[in-house]
C-alpha cells in the first residue's frame, strides 16, 4: 500500500529525514519509534504533503504522491491524527466529526450544503455509530473544547475514521493519558482503526507498541537504525543506546 524509498527531507543544513526506507501493507500495523526529534512526525507530515520531500519516492499503490497538495493525498484515502490536538473547539463532538466530511471522496460539497434526507441520515448514523463506539455518544452535543484530554484523543481518532481511510497514520494516539486510558486508547485502536486497513503509529509507550504493532521502525536523527518485530528491537543494542545512551565506563 504505501512505499518509502530512500526519502530525505532537510531543512536547511539539518537532515530531518535520511535516506528512509519503508513500507506498510494492507492489514499491517506499523509501530514508529525513536528519540525526541528522530523525524518521526516529520515523516508523518511528508507522507502527508505538508513539506515536499526534499528527495526520494513515496508510493501509494504503486502512485508516486511525493510533494502533492495535502487535500489530493487525503483523497487517496490517508487520514492522520495529530501529536498535538486539532479538534475544532468550539463546535461540538458530532460536528467535529460532520466536518471530516468535506473531504471524502465520495461526498461532494453539494451534497454537505444540500443534502438528500435519506442520504443525511445514513451519514448522521454512521457518525453516531463511530462515537457510540469510541465511548463519546453521550458527549455528541458538547462543545469539543470542554472535552477532557482522553476525549479529545478518542474525538480525533473517529474524526480520522469517518473519512474511511485505507492509511491511517496515529501520532502519540495515547499522550497524556493513564494506564488505564491508554488501555481503553489501544483497544479502541485494535478494533476500529486497524482492521481493514494499513496503520502507523507513533508511541513512546512500548506496552501499547507491543500490543498493537506487527513490526517496529525505529529512527534515531532521522535515519532507520532498527526493524522488526517489537521483542526482537526492543533488545537491539542500538535500539537501547538511542533512547538511553551507554553506561559510563562503556566502550566508545
Amino acid at each position: 500500500m504505501l512505499e518509502v524509498e530512500g526519502l530525505v527531507r532537510t531543512f536547511g543544513a539539518v537532515e530531518a529525514i535520511a535516506g528512509l526506507d519503508l513500507s506498510v501493507a494492507p492489514g499491517d500495523c506499523l509501530g514508529l519509534i525513536g528519540p525526541n526529534g528522530s523525524g518521526k512526525t516529520t515523516l508523518f507530515n511528508v507522507v502527508t504533503g505538508v513539506y515536499p520531500p526534499t528527495a526520494g519516492r513515496i508510493r501509494l499503490d504503486g502512485e508516486d504522491i511525493g510533494g502533492s497538495k495535502p487535500d489530493r493525498i487525503v483523497n487517496r484515502g490517508i487520514a492522520r491524527t495529530f501529536q498535538n490536538l486539532r479538534v475544532f473547539e468550539r463546535m461540538t463532538v458530532f460536528e467535529n466529526v460532520w466536518a471530516a466530511q468535506h473531504r471524502r471522496g465520495d461526498v461532494a460539497p453539494r451534497e454537505l450544503l444540500f443534502a438528500r434526507p435519506s442520504a443525511e441520515r445514513a451519514r448522521r448514523a454512521e457518525i453516531d455509530a463511530l462515537l457510540e463506539r469510541a465511548g463519546l455518544a453521550d458527549r455528541r452535543d458538547i462543545l469539543a473544547g470542554g472535552l477532557p484530554l482522553p476525549d479529545q484523543r478518542r474525538l480525533e481518532l473517529v474524526r480520522a475514521l469517518a473519512r474511511g481511510p485505507r492509511l491511517l497514520l496515529l501520532d502519540e494516539p495515547a499522550g497524556g493519558m493513564t494506564p488505564a486510558e491508554t488501555e481503553g486508547m489501544a483497544a479502541l485502536i485494535r478494533e476500529a482503526a486497524i482492521p481493514g486497513r494499513g496503520c502507523i503509529v507513533i508511541e513512546h509507550k512500548m506496552e501499547m507498541i507491543r500490543e498493537l504493532c506487527d513490526r517496529v521502525c525505529v529512527l534515531d536523527f532521522g535515519r532507520k537504525i532498527a526493524e522488526g518485530s517489537p521483542d526482537s528491537v526492543l533488545r537491539d543494542d542500538r535500539v537501547i543506546e538511542a533512547y538511553i545512551g551507554r553506561e559510563v565506563g562503556d566502550d566508545a
